[in-house]
C-alpha cells in the first residue's frame, strides 16, 4: 500500500514577519492529516473471539462438576452459582459446534479488523513524518525579530511536535493491537485445527473403551486447550 500523500513544507517555510502566518503555521497540513486519518480504528473483534472461546472452554468442562465448583469459589457455591455454571456449561456442551462456527466468524472479523488497523497505521506513520518535517522546517527558520511573533512561532512548533508525539503513540497502539490479534489468531487456529480434533478423538476412544490411557490423553488435550484459551484471555488484559 503506497504511503499517503500529505503537503510538504513550503519554501521558504514561513514569512516570520506576518503574525497571522506564524500563528497558523502548519494549519494546511493538520487539516489534511485529519481528513486522511479520520476516526480511530474500531476494535472489539478480538474480545468477541475470546468470549466465544470461553464458551468453548465451559462446554468442554461440562462433565467436570468439581472443576466448576472450584471455579466459583466458596461464596459462589453458597449463592448457588455453581449450579448456574453447571447448567450453562451443559447447554454450551450441546452447542459446541455452534460455538465454533461463531468463533470462525469472529476469526474472520478479527482478520478484517487487523487489515484495517494496518491501513490506519500506514496513514498515522505518514502523518507523524509529515508533522515532524513541518516542525523541523519551522525550527530551521531564523528567529523572528518581534518578540510576539517569536513567542507565537515557538508555541506553534511545540504544538506540532506535541501532535506528532500523540500520533506516534497512536501508531504504537496500532502495532500492539496487530501483534495481539496475530497471536490470538494463531492460538485459535491451533485450538481449532490441532487440539480440538485430538480432544474429540480421545474422548470418543475413552467413551468406547473406557481405557485409562485414553482418559489421560483426553484430559491432557483438554488441559492444553484450556491453557490456550486462558492465554488468549490474558492477552486482552
Amino acid at each position: 500500500m503506497p504511503d499517503p500523500l500529505l503537503p510538504t513544507p513550503p519554501h521558504p517555510a514561513l514569512q516570520t514577519t506576518d503574525p497571522l502566518a506564524v500563528a497558523g503555521y502548519g494549519g494546511e497540513l493538520l487539516a489534511a492529516v485529519e481528513r486522511l486519518i479520520g476516526a480511530p480504528a474500531k476494535t472489539g473483534a478480538a474480545a468477541a473471539l475470546v468470549a466465544e472461546m470461553d464458551n468453548v472452554r465451559q462446554a468442554m468442562q461440562a462433565h467436570d462438576g468439581r472443576r466448576i465448583r472450584r471455579s466459583v469459589g466458596l461464596w459462589g457455591r453458597l449463592l448457588g452459582r455453581d449450579v448456574e455454571a453447571q447448567v450453562q456449561a451443559e447447554q454450551l456442551a450441546g452447542q459446541l459446534d455452534v460455538c465454533l462456527l461463531r468463533a470462525d466468524d469472529g476469526l474472520q472479523a478479527l482478520q478484517q479488523e487487523l487489515d484495517r488497523h494496518q491501513q490506519q497505521l500506514v496513514r498515522v506513520e505518514a502523518a507523524v513524518a509529515a508533522i515532524d518535517a513541518w516542525a523541523a522546517a519551522g525550527e530551521a527558520l531564523p528567529a523572528p525579530m518581534e518578540p510576539v511573533s517569536q513567542a507565537a512561532l515557538q508555541r506553534r512548533l511545540q504544538h506540532l511536535r506535541g501532535l506528532a508525539r500523540l500520533r506516534q503513540t497512536e501508531a504504537g497502539q496500532l502495532r500492539l493491537l496487530h501483534a495481539q490479534g496475530v497471536e490470538l489468531i494463531e492460538r485459535y487456529q491451533r485450538i481449532r485445527d490441532v487440539l480440538l480434533p485430538l480432544w474429540r478423538q480421545q474422548t470418543l476412544v475413552q467413551r468406547a473403551a473406557g481405557m485409562p490411557a485414553a482418559l489421560a490423553k483426553a484430559a491432557e488435550a483438554q488441559a492444553r486447550i484450556v491453557d490456550e484459551i486462558m492465554a488468549m484471555q490474558a492477552r486482552l488484559r
